[in-house]
């Protein structure tokens, strides 16, 4: 049984995080970032970008669209995910693996996402668990008793959309079978959601997965009555952290979703920090703004259709 996100369970699944990796396919100068404005690993670096006050460059990549999956693309990120940070040429990749990045490299000079040595492990933990939580499943799968808003309607419960994405990398395993970088690019990507389409569809993963996010929103209540927030800090720390970053986009998209009422009480601790955080300038910066559904995702797909019944590439 699937509990957690793939990519967690099987790391033949995926190619290991790259940091900083020269790539010839990235663009050669500056900060660029590329995601989708609703995706929430996205999100999460979007935030990262904004709370160091760091100048990037955007690159949208069209997930209903499917453009995740361009040779192009999957050239610069053979995981076929989203984001992928560029910095002068070299390819950093993994969310969790981004954010560190970020902080490590830009975190003194900007004075931000820094924190004391003795906080780094339980920083850690409370990045690794929200991390952890299958929030694919809980955004596509059926939740009893539960009907998701636009864009994240019951449309996707019968696992057409998941299916949809493996017929495609089926055809593009064909059409690159002699290619040794897209190939298994394409394999692994292939097994991978073929692994959370069967988790989505079956009713009882679906039970089990709410059942485990219900234990973690009830570790993460225990944590804000008994660590730093009770006394004016934040998740793990006095300083805002990584970890705040990780939950904070995580508590934003299951209340989008409309599960806060069968997860978390709307008097309890998570609900009073989950309002601290969303007000947060870098919050609004890079999560609120992007999440505007009709100017961010409806316009740019209208484009993308246009384009192509105009025979144009929209990927080039």
């Amino acid at each position: 049984m699937l509990l957690v996100p793939a990519y967690a369970t099987d790391r033949d699944w995926v190619d290991a995080p790259l940091t900083e990796a020269p790539c010839e396919w990235a663009p050669g100068q500056g900060i660029h970032l590329y995601h989708f404005p609703l995706s929430l690993d996205s999100q999460k670096v979007r935030q990262g970008l904004e709370e160091l006050g760091l100048q990037w460059q955007s690159h949208v990549i069209l997930l209903p669209a499917q453009q995740q999956f361009a040779p192009r693309y999957a050239r610069i990120n053979s995981r076929c995910v989203v984001p992928t940070l560029v910095t002068d040429g070299r390819v950093t990749t993994d969310t969790v693996n981004i954010l560190s990045h970020l902080a490590s490299r830009f975190g003194a000079q900007n004075n931000g996402l820094i924190i004391p040595e003795d906080e780094t492990a339980v920083v850690n933990d409370w990045i690794d668990s929200a991390s952890s939580l299958f929030i694919e499943a809980l955004t596509y799968g059926d939740v009893r008793g539960i009907k998701k808003p636009f864009p994240f309607g019951n449309n996707h419960e019968s696992g057409q959309y998941h299916q949809d994405k493996v017929q495609l990398l089926s055809k593009l395993i064909e059409e690159y079978q002699d290619d040794d970088t897209l190939r298994p690019a394409y394999e692994k990507k292939r097994a991978v959601i073929e692994a959370t389409r069967a988790a989505i569809v079956t009713p009882s993963q679906m039970d089990a997965i709410v059942e485990t996010t219900r234990v973690a929103m009830g570790q993460l209540e225990a944590q804000l009555q008994q660590g730093p927030f009770g006394s004016g800090g934040w998740l793990a720390s006095e300083a805002f952290s990584l970890a705040d970053i990780q939950w904070g986009v995580v508590l934003y998209r299951l209340r989008w979703l409309g599960l806060q009422p069968v997860l978390w009480q709307s008097e309890s601790r998570i609900a009073a920090y989950s309002d601290r955080l969303f007000a947060r300038a870098s919050f609004q910066r890079g999560v609120v703004r992007w999440s505007r559904v009709g100017r961010n995702v409806v316009l740019p797909m209208l484009r993308f259709k246009l384009l192509k019944a105009m025979g144009l590439n929209p990927d080039a």
